[in-house]
């Protein structure tokens, strides 16, 4: 079991440091508010710590200087665009939003390995598992409870149902601590009580629930290609049965198949993107789905990137260059809003040019190839889920996205860091 003792040492410093990112892991699923906070309080704390050369030689040590550079390399790309932007004052919003890009790795990788145990790991992503669980147990009653009393379905689905968070990042959230959850579950099933593997299994199911409920197509198609991955990692590589992982996965698809034909499923997000890219015309500019309108907007953020080549449009102009090539192509169904591009590889092509793609590339690139090399499942899943994530969502551009990116990446690579010199 989870003993909060255990995520105390003999360094104060770190102690507040485990507090704090305790504290953004609780609350990340429900608010933005304290991240802010919480990221200045890190450097307060560690500056206060003082203690600069041992944590010099920490960030500077051979296998930790890499993953410095580059996790930290996407604010370089915030001060890139604020420079080369003509309206800074949009431009400076970006500064506080990514913030915990530059202090997560700095803060965290000063610090020795040997301090970020695997219990205190546990500890700090149980937490977030827990809070993942708690939100299921709020949003999903009360949704249930609303439809109930207005007759409208409506309420246990997407936006309605996901009253926190916009849905995409819910469910980046929930996918993430299911499969947490799982792996836990796994490597400690001998050694716990049953009431815990009973609680896992339902917790398990209400996760996966919910992630179903939420109707994010990009959760969709994250929890569909994790669970092919999971189910083979399970039955092929540890139970060393391949013949099995097959039939698992092909009954788990017909399964999955034969839910969304029947629709039981209301709100089928999933078959109303097919419908709508069946019918959408290749100059289409006018379609109203959010499908067909993200095609569009792709289309339109392409343009104003290439017409920007090789710098960019700046951090504060993109926006604004989006919407007056919209109204310059007649793209009518993104005249009324102000929509950034919907794809992390485009903003970023769009705002910083061909440094910020090859910078954003590279970042993902290090922590799928570092996830590989360490032999993590969890690493892996984590990187799969950016990557697939920042396809569809541009989320460097809010603090949901960049709190769970920054921390979750710098802790899983510091952890199995740490395991790996445990098990050498």
């Amino acid at each position: 079991m989870l003993n909060p003792k255990e995520l105390l040492s003999d360094n104060p410093h770190f102690n507040v440091l485990c507090m704090l990112l305790l504290l953004a892991l609780a609350t990340l699923p429900f608010t933005n508010w304290l991240l802010l906070p919480i990221a200045v309080a890190m450097v307060v704390n560690w500056v206060w710590e003082w203690n600069w050369k041992e944590k010099i030689n920490n960030l500077r040590d051979r296998a930790t200087l890499p993953a410095v550079l580059i996790f930290s390399s996407l604010y370089l790309l915030t001060i890139l665009g604020f420079l080369i932007s003509s309206n800074k004052d949009v431009a400076l919003t970006e500064f506080d939003c990514d913030l915990l890009f530059l202090v997560a790795p700095i803060v965290i990788l000063s610090y020795k390995p040997e301090l970020f145990t695997p219990a205190r790991m546990r500890l700090l992503f149980g937490i977030f598992v827990v809070s993942c669980i708690l939100q299921c147990l709020i949003i999903v009653p009360l949704g249930i409870y609303r439809v109930v009393v207005s007759g409208n379905n409506k309420y246990l689905y997407y936006i309605f149902l996901s009253i926190f968070k916009h849905p995409t990042y819910v469910a980046m959230y929930m996918t993430f601590a299911l499969f947490l959850l799982l792996k836990d579950s796994l490597d400690h099933w001998t050694t716990t009580t049953k009431a815990y593997r009973i609680t896992a299994i339902a917790a398990s199911a209400l996760l996966f629930l919910t992630i179903i409920l939420l109707q994010s197509k990009a959760g969709l198609i994250c929890i569909a290609l994790l669970s092919i991955i999971w189910i083979f990692y399970y039955f092929a590589i540890r139970l060393r049965k391949p013949i099995q992982s097959l039939l698992v996965m092909a009954a788990v698809a017909g399964c999955a198949f034969l839910v969304y034909q029947s629709g039981i499923i209301g709100n089928n997000r999933a078959q109303d993107t097919i419908e709508q890219l069946k019918t959408h015309q290749k100059n289409d500019s006018s379609g109203k789905g959010s499908s067909e309108i993200r095609l569009t907007i792709w289309k339109c953020a392409w343009e104003v990137s290439l017409k920007h080549l090789p710098w960019g449009t700046g951090t504060g102009d993109a926006i604004e260059d989006m919407k007056l090539n919209a109204l310059e192509k007649n793209y009518t169904n993104l005249l009324k809003h102000s929509y950034n591009a919907h794809c992390q590889y485009i903003q970023e092509l769009m705002e910083t040019g061909i440094v910020g793609l090859i910078v954003i590339v590279v970042y993902c690139l290090f922590t799928m190839i570092e996830s590989f090399r360490k032999k993590s499942i969890v690493y892996v899943t984590f990187a799969l889920l950016v990557m697939l994530n920042i396809s569809v969502e541009c989320m460097f551009e809010v603090r949901s996205g960049v709190a769970f990116i920054a921390i979750t990446n710098v802790l899983l690579w510091r952890m199995d860091n740490t395991q790996e010199k445990i098990n050498n």
